[in-house]
């Protein structure tokens, strides 16, 4: 049996022995009041109510595990979560008729002593299936609440590691190499470089508690980037921007297109007289960054780390579907994007 299996098995008893229990309970006091059905009537008909819990259980079970799998935690909206009530109130009273009759049909066919008619058994059953919604939605309550809180737990352990994974020792080391040499030959760039760099560190720092912000931003914080590669290569990369202003209000993680581009830089060859090729656009809601492939002979350096933690990050914000991949002679990168706020 297989852990979906086993979730669903102990959601299916949960639920039938909450609803018996919560049906019969309610049924008690009329009992108590001197009902004339004999001991084994009560009984059959407990016996009933029980396969008839089952069954309720069941579909409704199904319908949680549906929610679960195609509904992901950015998704869970106040909106949502109306309308899965109103779904889940109306889906449980609509199955009280066929229910009712069903009981009946058993009941008075089968063990022909039916105590009630058909009338006074769809009561009956619309009280169970008025249960069955109430328990139903009160699990489904705690169920979003706490998948909520976990993701809050996401968005702050993603802020710590949104800050490491873009203060990273490479990007450091690299940089401060650069404007090192820069120094001993072209002083006046090395002054803009060190200027340049204390800029992305600024906003990095800045933006350092937003886990995400609009593409229009992220866009404006790379130009900082893009500054300290202009001062270092010159005009060797060429940057097409192809969003419109919709776009550009969508929602990206907080640093992926600088992690991307430091990549783009790290693993590919280029110059001024050999620029290398940069495409910036979106397929619905994933952003599309395309760069010519032109691998460095020497791939020691390559670890995949960059990426893995870009990875990590998408996969604690609930969103897995991140790719890198190569297609002929380009590389593609497709990061999620989130709806505008």
């Amino acid at each position: 049996m297989t852990a979906i299996q086993r979730i669903f098995l102990k959601r299916l008893c949960l639920l039938t022995l909450l609803i018996f229990i919560c049906y019969n309970a309610i049924w008690l006091p009329v009992l108590a009041e001197g009902v004339d059905y004999t001991l084994m009537q009560n009984l059959e008909s407990m016996t009933l109510d029980f396969m008839i819990c089952i069954v309720i259980s069941f579909m409704n079970c199904l319908i949680l595990s549906m929610l679960g799998a195609k509904a992901s935690l950015p998704d869970w909206t106040n909106k949502m979560i109306a309308v899965v009530i109103a779904g889940i109130l109306i889906f449980n009273l609509a199955m009280c008729f066929p229910l009712a009759i069903v009981k009946w049909w058993f009941y008075d066919r089968i063990l022909h002593d039916c105590p009630w008619n058909l009338g006074e058994n769809y009561l009956d059953t619309y009280i169970m299936a008025s249960v069955t919604s109430l328990i139903t939605v009160s699990y489904m309550l705690i169920w979003v609440t706490s998948a909520l809180r976990l993701k809050e737990k996401f968005l702050a352990e993603a802020k710590i590691k949104s800050i490491k994974n873009q203060i990273n020792p490479h990007f450091l080391f690299n940089n401060l190499n650069a404007g090192i040499a820069l120094i001993d030959y072209a002083p006046d760039k090395a002054v803009d470089f060190f200027t340049s760099m204390s800029r992305v560190f600024r906003t990095v720092l800045d933006r350092s508690m937003e886990s995400t912000q609009s593409l229009n931003e992220e866009l404006n914080d790379l130009q900082q980037y893009l500054n300290l590669l202009r001062i270092r290569f010159g005009e060797a990369i060429k940057i097409d921007v192809w969003l419109s202003d919709t776009e550009r209000n969508m929602e990206i993680l907080t640093g992926s297109l600088q992690l991307v581009f430091e990549n783009i830089v790290k693993h590919n060859k280029f110059s001024a007289d050999n620029p290398i090729t940069v495409s910036v656009l979106t397929d619905k809601d994933t952003l599309m960054v395309i760069n010519d492939f032109r691998p460095l002979s020497d791939k020691s350096g390559s670890r995949g780390i960059g990426q893995s933690a870009l990875i990590h990050r998408y996969e604690d914000f609930v969103r897995h579907n991140i790719s890198f991949r190569q297609d002929g002679d380009k590389y593609i990168s497709q990061i999620p994007l989130f709806p505008a706020k």
